[in-house]
């Protein structure tokens, strides 16, 4: 399996349905958890505008079904949409098409968190910090 380091910044409002849809493809729990704040200089009670993730292993295959989110395609997944607690196709659609979710990839020699600052440094964000 080749890997394909991946990143995903999704807004707040939509990180829930986000990490079901996650649940759902067999990805998860609560992949979208690292806050993010648009803040200059983040605190702990900065408002989280974005969670992100990140999988410096990803599969070429899986990121290739994330990038197919803002086409407005859903991941492959053994249930179905919108049945037995599963997230509808609406809703799921609804939080990782292009204007929730995005997601960035990099190949070759890359440092995962070089790739990371590098993606949020252009996207105006910061991190959140942890509580200690």
């Amino acid at each position: 399996m080749t890997t394909q380091p991946c990143v995903g910044i999704v807004k707040a409002a939509d990180k829930d349905n986000a990490n079901l849809v996650w649940n759902a493809w067999g990805k998860g729990p609560n992949t979208f958890s690292r806050r993010l704040t648009t803040d200059a200089v983040p605190t702990m009670s900065s408002t989280v505008t974005h969670y992100l993730f990140a999988d410096s292993s990803s599969s070429v295959e899986d990121v290739q079904v994330i990038q197919g989110f803002a086409n407005g395609d859903l991941p492959p997944i053994m249930d179905t949409w919108g049945v037995d607690g599963v997230i509808s196709a609406a809703d799921a659609l609804a939080a990782i098409d292009g204007d929730s979710l995005q997601c960035y990839s990099a190949s070759g020699s890359v440092t995962p968190l070089d790739h990371c600052n590098a993606i949020l440094d252009s996207r105006g964000l910061k991190w959140v910090p942890d509580p200690s």
